[in-house]
């Protein structure tokens, strides 16, 4: 009873933010503590966002070798979110029928087999998943709708499919198919060890940050990420690194949970961390004797790794934060529209004789003196 009245009132929230009923601050308005998401946004993009866990639930029907495995077998047959988790995974549909078939039929496989032993569990994750999916897929498409800027207007279809994958090499992945964007999750990577799971709700609130982070960086890149403003420097240059750090920014913000932020009162070490490791980076990539292929090593290694281990993306999350709550979201979204160095000079002048993370004496002058083009 409580999670039906917990949903209905996200419903609520949302509906009423959909409807207008809330009126936008004045450009510039601090954000309160928590997420760096105003609920006051008025952003012009339609982005709709649906959770199909019908594929999973058919893997699981499949695997069990009941009475409806032939049905869901005709039903995954049928599923374009199939066909796209299948792409994602670069895998034939017939290679992927064929080993489930095997599975359910008694063949060994001890990926299968791992699933059918969780089964109970994956069933519990997606009951929380279509409980609570409409709400927080309205919530969801509202917030990556207002981190992208005004224009131009971006209209884009959502479908999260959540999937008991079989070679899949990332924890959500998004395929393209005509107006359609599938954000396929694999939920045995995203759950982790089953000694381990999170809760189903946990699990599912990490699935939708992770879908969050991936269609707002899939959008940004599609619509957004384009020259002049985008796309200058070698490969292995300053302005690639800087480029790298202001795009992932706010894909990372979505990565976090929403009672982490503020970030660097919250988590001030591990970013302080990021911006030491940050600026020694971009001070090599401004040496001179710096060779390109190092540079471009440099640049590509600054998002690889674990999660504190991708310095860049930190580094760009915490501007990301910052500049959403002390100078306001439509000028944020404008410096984004510009570029990565407006970004980032909007950011040095604003912690400027502060105590967060700031950039570099280095790094500032070359901001000051523009792009190497």
């Amino acid at each position: 009873m409580a999670d039906a009245r917990q949903a209905a009132r996200r419903a609520l929230i949302v509906a009423f933010l959909a409807a207008g009923g809330v009126r936008a601050a004045p450009p510039g308005t601090p954000l309160p503590p928590g997420p760096p998401f105003s609920p006051a946004a008025k952003p012009p993009h339609r982005i709709v966002v649906s959770i199909d866990t019908a594929p999973s639930r058919d893997v699981l029907a499949l695997l069990s070798a009941d009475a409806g495995a032939p049905a869901a077998l005709r039903r995954l047959r049928a599923s374009a979110a199939v066909r796209a988790a299948a792409k994602s995974e670069s895998v034939g549909l017939e290679d992927l029928f064929g080993r489930l078939v095997a599975a359910a039929s008694g063949t060994p496989d001890p990926l299968l087999a791992s699933y059918k032993t969780r089964a109970r569990y994956f069933s519990a994750l997606l009951d929380e998943m279509e409980r609570e999916g409409t709400a927080t897929g309205s919530v969801l498409a509202f917030r990556v709708a207002q981190l992208l800027p005004d224009l131009p207007v971006v209209e884009a279809r959502v479908v999260v499919v959540p999937f008991l994958g079989i070679a899949g090499y990332g924890e959500v992945t998004s395929v393209r198919d005509d107006d359609t964007l599938y954000f396929v999750a694999d939920l045995p990577r995203l759950t982790g060890d089953v000694l381990a799971a999170p809760q189903p709700r946990e699990a599912f609130l990490k699935v939708l940050r992770a879908v969050g982070s991936e269609a707002w960086r899939t959008l940004f890149r599609e619509h957004f990420e384009k020259p002049p403003a985008w796309g200058y420097g070698k490969a292995g240059s300053f302005d690639a690194l800087l480029m790298r750090t202001i795009a992932e920014g706010p894909a990372t913000v979505f990565l976090f949970a929403d009672e982490f932020f503020p970030l660097d009162p919250f988590l001030g070490e591990p970013i302080e961390r990021a911006f030491r490791r940050w600026n020694q980076t971009a001070e090599t990539l401004l040496d001179p004797k710096t060779k390109e292929v190092q540079g471009r090593d440099l640049v590509t290694a600054s998002t690889r790794g674990d999660f504190w281990g991708r310095y860049a993306a930190i580094v760009g999350a915490q501007i990301t934060d910052l500049l959403l709550r002390e100078v306001g979201r439509e000028t944020f979204l404008r410096a984004l529209a510009a570029g990565p160095r407006a970004v980032a000079e909007r950011y040095a002048a604003r912690v400027k004789g502060t105590k967060h993370p700031d950039f570099s004496k280095t790094v500032r002058k070359a901001l000051e003196a523009g792009p190497a083009h």
